[in-house]
C-alpha cells in the first residue's frame, strides 16, 4: 500500500493510557519551558491573537559575554532549537475539519497546557461550556501527543 492509513488514523481514546500519556506531554512541556529560559525566552511561546505561532528571535542573544558563556547558550540553543521545532510540530497537527474549530482548539489547548488556566477561567475568556473546554484540550493533547509520539497504549503497558 503506497498510502499508509495507519498512520494519519486518530488513535482510539480508549486503547490510551491517559496518565502515562499526560506525563509524556509534561515532561515535554516542561522540557521545552526550560529550554526557551535558558536561551533568554520567556516560559511561553508567543502567540499572535488567533493563536498562531510567532517565531522565537534568540539571535545576537548573549553578546558581550564569556567564551564559556556563549558555548553553554550554544549548548542551550541547540536543545531550544530542537524542542522548539518539536513544539511547532505538535502544535501544528491540532487542527479541526472546519477552521474556526481549529483556532479554538488551539486557544484552549494554549490557554489550558501553558497559561495553566482553570476550565472556568477558559470558559469566561472564550464563552464556551465546560464540557467543549474539557473535550477539546482532550482532543487537542491527543492531537499534539499523537504527533510528537508520546502517547502510550494500554497494550504497551501490559507488554513491558
Amino acid at each position: 500500500m503506497k498510502f499508509n492509513i495507519a498512520k494519519y488514523q486518530k488513535p482510539d481514546p480508549d486503547e490510551i493510557d491517559w496518565e502515562v500519556t499526560r506525563k509524556n506531554f509534561s515532561v515535554f512541556v516542561n522540557a521545552y519551558q526550560i529550554s526557551r529560559e535558558r536561551v533568554g525566552q520567556t516560559r511561553m511561546p508567543r502567540v499572535t491573537q488567533s493563536f498562531s505561532l510567532i517565531p522565537p528571535s534568540t539571535i545576537n542573544q548573549g553578546c558581550g559575554q564569556s567564551e564559556v558563556l556563549l558555548i553553554q547558550h550554544e549548548d542551550a540553543l541547540e536543545e531550544f532549537n530542537e524542542l522548539h521545532n518539536l513544539f511547532v510540530q505538535g502544535y501544528s497537527a491540532i487542527s479541526h475539519v472546519k477552521p474556526d474549530k481549529s483556532e479554538r482548539r488551539r486557544k484552549i489547548f494554549f490557554l489550558r497546557y501553558f497559561n495553566n488556566l482553570t476550565l472556568k477561567e477558559i470558559s469566561e475568556r472564550i464563552f464556551f461550556g465546560r464540557d467543549v473546554i474539557i473535550k477539546e484540550s482532550k482532543e487537542a493533547m491527543l492531537q499534539f501527543c499523537t504527533e510528537l509520539e508520546l502517547v502510550v497504549y494500554k497494550s504497551e503497558i501490559r507488554k513491558g
